[in-house]
């Protein structure tokens, strides 16, 4: 089984979260969207919509991130011998969907300071031009992403689209604390479940963005939560690793000197 993934991606985590949990073996390919690996041909023939994580099992490829997770929650159930009823409950699909519609990467994007983003997004668009220029084959599939470029940046000047992004996660996380304080450990009760590991990489986000106080802070329920998911092994791994304290500066820092060298010496 392999997985094209990055740290950066939140839905990469949340599969990367369920393979840790799971203990599941798989090989790990990064592919880091912010320097436009996921545009080298050999992974835009894979999967044109250029988004991660794909996952690989023989010749069988999943693109979305529900479906993935479910696959594998599947792979793990037949490898315990065990039986659909060991499979996640409606409710907890319900919370993966819920949390799976709130978009973070606009979100982030909107809150990133403007010189990094429009640094990184013109390092892009010239990327997707030079893979167009190599692969005219799939030229027309590279225009998409092209124009999704252009489309995204035109988003973000619009502040009611940050609103409405804004509003998105404070009912999400609204409806989390709610439930928090129904349980005693978990979104869902007592045990650890798959709408643990879409809910988590959300709270990562925040604490990356310097958001903690704002959104985290400000419901305790989630804070105590916050605090006791970061102790997981998996968390360590998949997430901790890449981003808790000094850890952050040094994995942004790489990116950005990446991005900045190949801007200056115009290798895209």
């Amino acid at each position: 089984m392999q997985l094209y993934h990055h740290p950066y991606s939140l839905d990469s985590q949340k599969v990367r979260l369920v393979l840790e949990e799971k203990d599941i073996d798989y090989t790990s390919f990064h592919v880091n969207p912010i320097t436009g690996k996921n545009f080298d041909s050999g992974f835009f023939r894979k999967n044109p919509t250029a988004k991660l994580p794909v996952f690989q099992n023989g010749s069988h490829i999943l693109y979305d991130t529900v479906e993935i997770i479910q696959y594998i929650e599947r792979i793990a159930m037949v490898s315990s011998g065990g039986d659909e009823s060991s499979l996640s409950s409606g409710e907890v699909v319900e919370w993966i969907y819920k949390i799976q519609q709130w978009n973070p990467k606009f979100f982030t994007l909107s809150h990133v300071l403007p010189k990094y983003r429009l640094t990184v997004s013109k390092f892009l668009r010239r990327v997707i031009i030079a893979r167009m220029a190599e692969c005219p084959e799939l030229a027309s599939a590279y225009h998409l992403k092209l124009k999704e470029a252009y489309q995204t940046e035109d988003k973000l000047k619009d502040p009611e689209a940050q609103r409405r992004s804004e509003e998105h996660l404070e009912r999400i996380l609204d409806e989390a604390e709610t439930k928090l304080s129904e349980t005693t450990a978990y979104l869902l009760g007592g045990e650890f479940t798959l709408a643990d590991v879409a809910f988590i990489p959300v709270l990562s986000r925040l604490a990356l963005l310097n958001m903690e106080e704002k959104y985290i802070a400000t419901r305790p329920n989630v804070a105590e939560y916050w605090n006791r998911v970061q102790k997981r092994p998996s968390y360590k791994k998949v997430i901790g690793k890449h981003f808790d304290g000094w850890r952050r500066h040094k994995t942004l820092f790489r990116t950005w000197c990446f991005v900045q060298i190949r801007s200056l010496l115009k290798q895209y």
